[in-house]
């Protein structure tokens, strides 16, 4: 993403065992995608998410799913009060306030 929100290149790739050699391969092809020439190096932030979040090379931040949902559901349409990621590992049942905050949240612990 630029810094007005805009993306600029996108990837999706399977996992691999090692997480980091995933985020590797996938930011590869992010920036490949977006026909700009952008390097690694000109990479301004880099926030990891997920499961993995902790084991992504060069990550600024790392911010739980919970919170990203949040986040980037509000962004998108500050109406909505509650999310439900059904995925692969878990199911999540997000509460969301007037402000996009995380109210509260239910998750199971078994594979979805």
């Amino acid at each position: 993403m630029d810094l007005d929100g805009t993306i600029l290149g996108d990837a999706t790739v399977r996992s691999k065992i090692n997480p980091e050699d995933t985020s590797d391969l996938v930011i590869g092809e992010a920036l490949e995608a977006s026909n700009l020439g952008i390097k690694r190096d000109d990479i301004l932030d880099l926030v990891g998410t997920g499961y993995g979040r902790t084991r992504i090379l060069g990550a600024d931040e790392n911010i739980s799913e919970i919170s990203c949902h949040a986040m980037g559901v509000h962004v998108a349409n500050p109406g909505v009060r509650t999310i439900i990621d059904i995925g692969g590992q878990d199911i999540k049942a997000i509460s969301l306030d007037d402000d996009g905050q995380v109210s509260n949240f239910a998750m199971n612990d078994k594979c979805a």
